[in-house]
Parts: structure tokens; sequence; C-alpha cells
């Protein structure tokens, strides 16, 4: 059973390295870039099957030069099978005596 992952971040590129910071952000395995502003905010996503990597990635973008800040706005996590999936795999017994 594999994890799916996926963050979405603001980053904010100092003036004059947007280009720069968004270059070096695609250039991320998981990583894309959906939106840019004038002002040098870019929406990003995240994805990895490990938790650990997601976040260690978005701590990374400050690594990148011309990165102002970098903020995780949103995080979703799942399996490959919810709970629904596995309650309707159970046997009809198992289902019926719970």
């Amino acid at each position: 059973m594999s994890e799916y992952n996926l963050c979405s971040a603001l980053v904010h590129a100092k003036e004059g390295q947007l280009e720069r910071v968004k270059k070096e952000l695609e250039q991320q395995l998981g990583v894309e870039v959906h939106a840019v502003t004038d002002d040098g905010r870019l929406i990003v996503t995240v994805e990895d099957e490990q938790r650990k990597v997601v976040g260690d990635r978005i701590m990374g973008f400050y690594n990148i030069e011309g990165v102002l800040s970098a903020s995780m706005i949103y995080q979703f996590s799942d399996d490959d099978l919810n709970e629904q999936e596995l309650i309707e795999l159970k046997p009809t017994e198992e289902r019926m005596s719970a």
C-alpha cells in the first residue's frame, strides 16, 4: 500500500529573481508551479509518497537563491484504500457482527 501526499505552498521571490526561482522550483522532483504574480509570489504544489520528503522539499525552498519565504498553505495525504473501501472489502459476516 503506498501513500499519496500533496502540499501547496506560497513562495515569495526577491524582486528581479522571480524567473530564476521559478525555474529552480520547476526542476525539483514532484514540484509544480501553478501561478505567478507580478509582485513575485508563486503558487506551488509538491507531491511525493512520503510526508517527510514533501516537508523537507518545502523547507529546502529557502536554499534557493532569491527566495524570501515559503509557507505551506495546504496539506493532504491518503493511502491507496480509504476507510470506506476497507469496510467494503471485509467479509459480509464480519460487517454484520460489527
